[in-house]
């Protein structure tokens, strides 16, 4: 089944997703602490039954979780069976937990093999084949370098002396891995980060427990959809214009598949004349300096979150130059003298692009 969208040229993240037919039902904020409803769980009749939506913080965002359900309850239950999965995801790929899987390999002292499970040996499988496929612009093991330039907290520019320590501790060519044994080795004191492939691989761990009744899960930078088509025949997903994202730049109609958009953010930081910001080029060590945003359609989760951050790392012209060879749908909005610039793919043109008349 193939995606359709709508392209809107008006004045990336992705905005909230809803069935394509209709708008959701307004919603009350209560407070943010991680597996409470961010919102007030909603319920709307429909003829093709129930929407239900739940909205919660997981993975260090706000997430949404949607549905259609002969019933409430039903429906609840649905999505319920889905957060179990993202929490359990959430909690073997955070490097934010000491507990997960990732810190404890994060932790194995250098030389002594690491043991994955079969799922773990599955996804590294595929970490290592975007890593190679986009010649290192997708690499998750900078742990060392986000740590020096302190993303994960204010932010900072380091010192020569402390940037080269990090970047000689960084790069898969430290690592290991067999997957025939399904273990990883690190050769030095390298830290893998799950930023750039986390969300999408609990998404496609989501979609798999999933039924066939039409869903949605929206995680932030990231959407997937699966099961029967909603009402409407598709879900309306907005891509946000990365000058205002708050703003729709595109409108998406989106029937299966995943949707990530990797984009600068507003807590990006200039220290001393260079912008810090939270996407890497794990090729210099030092943030990316695209400036828009790129979105990018594929079947899988893991693979449009690995990809839109590889492409954002890449930019426009050899990003777009890679992802056409490839036959991936991929979309940049590239900021340009006051006006938002867009350029596609082919094969996001063949997902029905349709300009307004």
């Amino acid at each position: 089944m193939k995606l359709v969208a709508l392209l809107v040229l008006t004045s990336c993240a992705l905005l909230s997703a809803v069935p394509a037919a209709r708008q959701g039902p307004p919603y009350d904020t209560v407070p943010a602490v991680r597996g409470a409803p961010l919102y007030n769980t909603a319920a709307q009749d429909s003829p093709a039954g129930v929407f239900v939506s739940r909205d919660v913080y997981l993975m260090g965002t706000r997430a949404r979780l949607s549905t259609y359900a002969v019933t409430h309850d039903s429906g609840l239950a649905t999505l319920e069976s889905a957060l179990a999965v993202l929490d359990d995801a959430e909690e073997e790929l955070s490097t934010w937990r000491a507990s997960s899987a990732m810190s404890a390999l994060n932790r194995q002292p250098v030389g002594e093999p690491w043991t994955a499970d079969a799922r773990l040996c599955r996804m590294f499988s595929d970490v290592w084949e975007w890593q190679r496929a986009t010649d290192g612009a997708f690499d998750p093991s900078i742990g060392r370098l986000l740590a020096a330039w302190d993303i994960r907290g204010a932010g900072t520019v380091p010192s020569h002396e402390a940037h080269e320590r990090a970047r000689a501790l960084s790069g898969m060519a430290l690592l290991a891995f067999d997957p025939g044994r399904c273990t990883l080795t690190r050769r030095a004191d390298v830290s893998l980060d799950e930023g750039a492939f986390g969300k999408g691989e609990a998404l496609d761990r989501a979609a798999a427990a999933l039924g066939d009744a039409p869903w949605m899960i929206d995680l932030g930078g990231q959407i997937s959809v699966g099961g029967r088509v909603p009402p409407g025949g598709a879900w309306s997903i907005g891509v946000a214009d990365p000058r205002r994202r708050d703003h729709a730049a595109l409108q998406l109609r989106m029937a299966t598949g995943s949707l990530s958009t990797s984009a600068g953010s507003e807590r990006d930081l200039v220290m001393s004349g260079v912008r810090v910001g939270h996407i890497f080029d794990p090729r210099t060590g030092r943030p990316a300096t695209f400036n828009g945003s790129v979105t990018v359609w594929h079947e899988r989760g893991l693979a449009a979150d690995a990809l839109s951050t590889a492409l954002y790392v890449m930019g426009p012209k050899a990003g777009l130059r890679w992802a056409e060879a490839r036959g991936i749908a991929v979309c940049y909005l590239i900021p340009e003298r006051g006006t938002l610039r867009v350029e596609t793919t082919r094969a996001f043109e063949d997902l029905r692009i349709i300009a307004p008349g």
